[in-house]
């Protein structure tokens, strides 16, 4: 979705915050980024049942887990955030994928996972237990206005 700023320049909605006094980083797009470098590596180490490569998935886990970095330090630097709603909802929906996280490795632990396979399935499972709920506080935090309501 594309507005016009006071300058009469285009803008982003991903990147200005719904009251138009500051802008926002562009931390969905970068959890979105982990999250699909996450489920690429998912994918391919479930396509080979006998053993795969670990390089891929690894290679792929890990700059998953330098853009949720990336993520997190933009959101500490963010002015412009409502942090306490940020946190609010971030904590809960963090319990929850870390719960359905632990269910996953229960189940590949279960299914007979063992060595690096189980290593690189378990660094992306907790990088997509961190991530969503980073995606999900973000953006309800973006939308909340100073009054303490939420803009439609």
């Amino acid at each position: 979705m594309r507005g016009m700023s006071k300058e009469g320049s285009s803008v982003s909605a991903s990147t200005t915050d719904i009251t138009g006094s500051g802008s926002l980083p562009p931390v969905s797009e970068i959890g979105i980024a982990a999250l699909t470098l996450v489920v690429v590596g998912g994918i391919y180490l479930s396509s080979y049942p006998r053993g795969a490569s670990l390089v891929l998935p690894t290679v792929l886990a890990a700059f998953a887990a330098l853009f949720v970095l990336i993520g997190a330090v933009l959101l500490l630097v963010s002015k412009s955030l409502a942090r306490e709603t940020f946190v609010k909802v971030g904590k809960w929906s963090l319990l929850v994928y870390l719960i359905v996280a632990g269910m996953l490795e229960y189940v590949f632990v279960f299914d007979g996972t063992r060595g690096g396979t189980l290593i690189v399935l378990s660094a992306m499972l907790f990088i997509f237990a961190v991530d969503v709920p980073m995606i999900i506080a973000f953006t309800v935090a973006r939308f909340h206005n100073s009054s303490g309501g939420v803009t439609s």
